[in-house]
């Protein structure tokens, strides 16, 4: 029985979607902790809520948006047209975020 979720199109897309959603800051949620409080999109801060948890919701997003292409694309064209290619997604993702996030680098070694 095949698959109805394709897996390579799952890992292609997340790679390209977190990516994208990590340099526009397009977080599905963010999570306040100190007050424990949920706020849906992109909003701007709460007043006296700390600073917000905005990782998982840039992993919701990007999960979302795989998923519904892995329901949608099949893994058998994909994977034909990109089998010695596969790599690059994850390790050109990788330091797509290590660029996104230079600023962060710098002030840890400096």
């Amino acid at each position: 029985m095949e698959s109805r979720i394709s897996p390579v199109v799952f890992a292609l897309v997340y790679c390209i979607v977190y990516a994208v959603v990590l340099a526009f800051d397009w977080p599905l949620f963010n999570y306040y902790p100190q007050v424990g409080e949920f706020t849906w999109g992109w909003t701007p801060k709460l007043e006296g809520a700390g600073p917000a948890m905005t990782w998982y919701g840039l992993m919701a997003t990007a999960g979302a948006v795989a998923l519904l292409a892995a329901l949608i694309l099949r893994d058998k064209v994909v994977a034909a047209a990109l089998r010695n290619w596969l790599w690059l997604f994850p390790l050109g993702a990788m330091l797509a975020c290590v660029y996104f996030m230079r600023i962060f680098f710098r002030q840890l070694f400096i």
